[in-house]
């Protein structure tokens, strides 16, 4: 085709190859803006072999020859067959430089489809991993399993629920102190601890809190023993005194006892309950472990919305679950002082005689001067002088307790009875123990005894309030009275006693 002479000399003048559609609209622009006449890409494209077409007309081939700087086309022609042909040397220059361009073309197009290639093999063997890691963190962490379908995950509205320990301020602590900053985990060893946050803006509706939680108490051989031989296995809340609870709902955490791996012995908790006033109290508790060497530990706190309550009979339902939670709350049984105590005291099997104190765990609070003293206990002071005090500041020692009776007072007591009770006892040997602490003025131990009346004993005073017990023998029945006693120059301000109790020697 003659006129292809006249596309390799406007690819020589224009100094570029025309391959693409970009190409062939750059060089139509060009046209117009030197000869001012169009050429359309569609016909350039056809020239350059790019679409299919037919030869193309005369006029178009003049446009390009005016583009050159010919009349027409024919002047065109006419000077290129007159000119000499180049030499041979000048010919095969041409060709190697255009057999050069061919194989660098060529050689492009390779590496491009190899580096496709190994794209397509990157981003598969990626997605592999991403769904062998997906598969495994399912299989292993099973967070949701379970749930029923068309929940919706509310988590985002509590502050810091995976526990980390550079937020753990969000939480609030209403007694037990905070939270041990251990792998941020909740973790404690006290015998009472209270760790919670008020969640807002939730809608009426059915909820279901899933922590990973886990009790477990000191004596573990007998945590053992009674797990072995409990019928409650199953959901392993044997002997766990930790829960779980959200507003009036409660769930005892679980203690595998079996499992005594204390790292990765978190399992999953799970409580429903129902909200209808716009925030709830989650959180995590313990107020009847007796041991200070109990651990319990919760985590990864997570809320899900089960259900909304839309219509009136929704919210009666709803209403029904949430005082009836109220309810079995209320009337959650309460241990006595002495179920928390040991049966074996040096070694010796004894009885506990629940009936010979009267409110020895104090369940109810004095608050002096004109207030009467809490059922069962005596004092020979004066009550207008000294208190008995709510305490919930006391996480120490091996029996330490939330609520004891406290003597009080800004003047020197005189000798006799701080706080005791009368106590008749038959025949026999008997053992007197209690929880107590006396301070002077300075805040210093001082002399206080815990005893009988009339009888020796070796528990002095103690400033952390730890458990200390004694013995007696009795000859003959008789009426005895037990405490702490203020003994002649005592310097006692203040001291306190709680678990006030008596045991049979068998």
């Amino acid at each position: 085709m003659e006129y292809k002479k006249l596309c390799q000399e406007i690819e020589r003048e224009t100094g570029r190859k025309m391959q693409t559609p970009l190409n062939f609209k750059w060089l139509s622009e060009r046209i117009f803006e030197r000869v001012h006449e169009t050429v359309s890409v569609t016909t350039l494209m056809r020239m350059w072999g790019y679409r299919k077409g037919g030869t193309p007309r005369e006029a178009t081939l003049d446009v390009l020859a005016r583009y050159l700087g010919y009349v027409d086309y024919w002047e065109f022609k006419n000077k290129n067959e007159e000119a000499t042909e180049p030499a041979d040397n000048e010919k095969d220059m041409h060709g190697a430089e255009d057999e050069e361009a061919r194989v660098e073309s060529v050689e492009n197009k390779t590496d491009e489809k190899e580096r496709k290639r190994r794209l397509w093999i990157l981003g598969g063997l990626l997605g592999i991993v991403v769904f062998i890691a997906c598969w495994l963190f399912g299989k292993c962490g099973k967070t949701n399993e379970g749930l029923p379908a068309g929940v919706k995950d509310w988590t985002w509205v509590m502050h810091n629920p995976r526990c980390d320990v550079d937020s753990l301020n969000v939480w609030t602590y209403t007694h037990g102190g905070m939270t041990l900053e251990e792998n941020g985990t909740l973790t404690y060893f006290m015998k009472d601890f209270n760790v919670s946050q008020v969640v807002h803006g939730l809608p009426a509706g059915e909820y279901e809190l899933r922590v990973k939680a886990w009790h477990l108490p000191c004596d573990l051989d007998q945590a053992l023993y009674d797990y072995e031989h409990a019928e409650d296995k199953e959901s392993g809340t044997a002997l766990s005194k930790a829960e779980i609870y959200a507003g009036a709902f409660t769930q005892r955490v679980k203690n595998y006892v079996s499992e005594i791996n204390q790292e990765t012995c978190r399992y999953e908790n799970v409580l429903r309950f129902v909200v209808l006033d716009d925030s709830v109290r989650i959180g995590f508790r313990s107020d009847e472990n007796w041991q200070r060497g109990s651990r319990a530990q919760a985590d990864d706190f997570r809320l899900y919305l089960l259900r909304k309550a839309k219509t009136e009979k929704d919210f009666q339902q709803m209403t029904a679950r949430r005082d009836s939670a109220q309810r079995v709350e209320d009337a959650r049984p309460h241990l006595k002082a002495g179920d928390r105590i040991p049966k074996k005291l040096n070694g010796a099997d004894v009885e506990l005689m629940y009936n010979y104190m009267k409110n020895g765990d104090v369940l109810d609070c004095w608050m002096g001067h004109e207030a009467p003293i809490p059922q069962g206990w005596i004092t020979e002071q004066e009550t207008s002088s000294c208190k008995i005090v709510h305490r919930t500041d006391v996480g120490r020692g091996f029996g330490d307790s939330d609520i004891y009776l406290e003597y009080l007072s800004d003047k020197t007591v005189k000798p006799g009875l701080l706080l005791g009770q009368h106590v008749f006892l038959e025949a026999g040997t008997y053992y007197f123990g209690a929880i107590f602490f006396a301070q002077s003025a300075n805040g210093m131990p001082t002399d206080v005894c815990f005893a009988v009346n009339g009888y020796e004993s070796n528990c002095p005073a103690d400033q952390m309030m730890d458990w200390r017990y004694f013995s007696i023998t009795l000859h003959e029945a008789q009426e005895v009275t037990v405490g702490l006693w203020a003994p002649k120059g005592s310097d006692v301000r203040r001291a306190g006693i709680c678990k006030l109790m008596v045991w049979a020697a068998i």
